[in-house]
């Protein structure tokens, strides 16, 4: 199987890189210092005390969701541990409210309902960044009566944006929608949660739903080398018999530049030329996170969902950083 630059997929590397993620899902790294942790937490604390370390919550977290069980299960395999370690299991609506309330390091802006940054450690290097956004199912729980009775409601979407570090698939800024709002107008909130990480962004690829003069020209500005897809609409004026070819720059001359070439030489050929072929490779996170971690977002109310998919997406950075650990060996 080929990858988006033409070279073979390490199915084996993908192996080991998923028998390790299993191997540390069920360590007990978050023993370590868990006593420190508590103490810290307790600190000016009124009412009851915590008894349960975020570094256990977040583990617990991190099992659900790549072992995609319910609370109720969960609940079994987390005390499983939990009791071993000596501290007293955990009740049913205690793990559902700390594992609700855990890494919440998102906040909701205007038509965003969350956003955040991914658990990825800046590389020493200049990256390839590419932007795309996917859709994830709502709850399918009572499909049947949706269908009998045509209840609308009951189906639908969230818009999962996201920028990716095209070396390694790591999704390293996302931004929650729902599915109204358009691509193009997550481009800056990405790019930003992406250089605020520290990240040193050398490239930006993206399809034509980021395509607008302004992006070209706020990121070329920026010292990055931009690549964005011309919208079909923007390269040939067919409302003229002649077919006439648009070539002018219109306030970008780079975009411009680039609206001539594939007037030239044609789109494919244009792509080739600029590398346009790894914005690719983003297509190939959507599709590992979903294979791994589904597609369908268990949690009913809007706020889990969102809830959820942050989850996904720091389990599937754990996968990938756990990858590319392997890959240097």
């Amino acid at each position: 199987m080929e990858n988006g630059n033409g070279s073979k997929r390490d199915c084996a590397l993908d192996t080991n890189a998923m028998e390790e993620l299993g191997r540390r899902l069920f360590d007990y790294s978050w023993d370590v210092g868990h006593a420190a942790d508590i103490q810290r937490m307790n600190e000016g604390k009124r009412g009851h005390p915590f008894v349960y370390s975020d570094a256990l919550i977040a583990w617990i977290v991190l099992l659900r969701t790549v072992l995609k069980t319910s609370y109720r299960l969960m609940l079994g395999i987390a005390n499983s541990f939990i009791t071993r370690t000596g501290l007293p299991p955990i009740s049913l609506t205690q793990l559902f409210d700390r594992c609700t309330s855990i890494g919440l390091n998102i906040g909701s802006e205007e038509r965003f309902l969350a956003f955040g940054a991914g658990n990825v450690t800046p590389k020493p290097y200049r990256i390839t960044v590419a932007l795309d956004a996917t859709g994830i199912s709502l709850n399918k729980y009572g499909g049947w009566l949706a269908h009998r009775w045509n209840m609308k409601k009951a189906s639908g979407w969230i818009k999962l944006h996201v920028a990716v570090d095209v070396s390694t698939n790591e999704i390293l800024a996302f931004v929650v929608t729902d599915e109204s709002v358009g691509d193009i107008s997550c481009t800056d909130k990405l790019m930003e949660l992406v250089m605020a990480a520290g990240h040193d962004v050398g490239k930006l690829l993206a399809d034509a739903g980021y395509d607008s003069k302004a992006n070209w020209n706020r990121y070329l500005g920026m010292g990055m080398s931009v690549c964005i897809n011309i919208r079909s609409s923007q390269v040939s004026d067919r409302s003229r018999p002649s077919g006439r070819y648009r070539g002018r720059s219109y306030g970008c001359v780079a975009r411009g530049n680039a609206i001539r070439r594939i007037n030239k030489v044609g789109r494919d050929q244009w792509k080739k030329e600029n590398g346009y072929g790894m914005r690719w490779k983003v297509e190939c996170t959507f599709s590992d996170l979903k294979r791994i971690l589904m597609d369908i977002l268990r949690a009913r109310t809007r706020w889990n969902c969102v809830q959820e998919t942050l989850n996904k997406v720091l389990a599937h950075n754990l996968y990938k950083n756990i990858r590319v650990q392997l890959r240097r060996v």
